[in-house]
């Protein structure tokens, strides 16, 4: 029932950019190397506004960049209400379900590992088909290795703008390395953030089936109530633990409640954000993908970098859906309870849970959008409209 053992790889890279615990020093540090490529891809924009595709080329990257940048300054601007929102999610939000129906807590939670587990691999994946492919093409290409004072230019993981002596031993294999060292590290930001968030999802999720789970108990043992005869010591004890196990589902629904709250109030401009670039980095990666498919290399470079980017927005799309779904089913649960077999104080309990369960639970992309899979399909639509407009201008050019 550790908690740690489901969280564990979320809590490693918050710790390792220094977004929890809150490190000052680790964090400044991470964004610094960060930097190291953000002011290159911006410069390398600047040079080629003229340019639709080398606009196109480096925008989605720059935003990718700009995103987690983002993310991380709003986290760190909120970082002791965030401090205190983990913290609790590690510990009383964890113990307040029971052991007789911690498995259904333990099954989303295992989902929301897997989730950290696969976006992880996406973000690997796309970062070593960026590192390798420039290497692939200098070993394949003799003209690149044959003089090592040659002014040809040679591809870098990223395209950006740097002076013409960076091309060139040593300076080229040094900024080669600021790359991989750069894009990393804002991989794990984005890792560290977005998983955090999903993993809050799916855990209130769990909390949500507990709730669901208990209800059915109490129906069951208001049936049981029902059929003892007679034996008014039975009926006063069985009254009593059915006071208790009401007064703790009443408890444990204002707390998943409270914690949703928080959930909004912590992270709905971050996917407000997420939301706004989402459309724009897949119609960008989309229209990569569309004009280098003669090129088996950078179409699978694209297509990684377009998988992450499908994820990353499903990644809080999905949960949410989720989560709609498990608080809607709280007051079909209470429904299902054998009202005229309860006595009055139970029905008065009971109908609080079920009030307050007809509005659905749900997290918001700044109060705007609701995250669930239509927000999602929505986002698609308007990457694709993006996507035929740009099309337009580049045939025409």
């Amino acid at each position: 029932m550790n908690v740690e053992n489901y969280i564990s790889i979320n809590l490693l890279v918050l710790k390792f950019v220094g977004l929890y615990p809150i490190n000052i020093i680790r964090y400044i540090i991470s964004v610094c190397c960060i930097i190291l490529i953000f002011v290159p891809l911006a410069a390398h924009i600047y040079k080629n506004l003229d340019s639709l595709n080398i606009l196109l080329e480096t925008s989605s990257v720059l935003l990718t960049i700009s995103l987690a940048i983002l993310k991380s300054l709003i986290w760190f601007s909120k970082r002791k209400k965030l401090e205190l929102f983990i913290d609790f999610m590690l510990t009383d939000y964890w113990r307040i379900g029971e052991t007789t129906v911690f498995e259904h807590l333990q099954e989303y939670a295992i989902r929301a590992k897997k989730v950290t587990k696969s976006y992880l691999f996406l973000i690997v994946n796309a970062l070593l088909f960026f590192f390798s492919v420039p290497i692939i093409e200098i070993i394949f290409n003799a003209a690149y290795v044959s003089n090592n004072n040659s002014t040809v230019l040679r591809d870098f993981p990223f395209v950006a703008s740097y002076p013409l002596a960076f091309y060139n031993f040593p300076f080229y294999e040094a900024v080669y390395v600021s790359q991989m060292v750069a894009t990393s590290v804002c991989g794990l930001m984005i890792l560290a953030t977005d998983t955090l968030i999903a993993s809050a999802l799916l855990h209130t999720c769990g909390h949500f089936q507990i709730l669901k789970e208990n209800l059915k108990q109490v129906d069951s043992e208001i049936y049981c109530l029902s059929n003892l005869k007679n034996n008014s010591e039975s009926i006063s004890a069985s009254l009593y633990r059915i006071k208790i196990r009401v007064a703790h589902i009443i408890k444990h629904h204002q707390v998943i409640l409270w914690f949703c709250d928080n959930m909004e109030k912590n992270f709905h401009l971050m996917l407000l954000m997420q939301t706004m670039a989402s459309s724009l980095i897949l119609c960008f990666v989309a229209l990569q993908v569309s004009t280098t498919l003669m090129d088996h290399s950078k179409v699978m470079k694209y297509a990684s970098h377009l998988m992450m980017a499908l994820f990353q927005l499903l990644l809080f799309c999905f949960p949410g859906d989720i989560l709609i779904s498990q608080s809607s089913g709280i007051s079909q649960a209470v429904y299902s309870i054998q009202w005229y077999r309860m006595s009055a104080f139970l029905r008065c309990e009971t109908s609080m849970v079920m009030l307050r369960s007809q509005k659905p639970s749900y997290i918001t992309a700044g109060k705007l959008y609701i995250m669930h899979l239509e927000n999602f399909s929505a986002t698609l639509s308007t990457a694709l409209s993006y996507f035929m407009m740009f099309r337009s201008f580049n045939v025409e050019a």
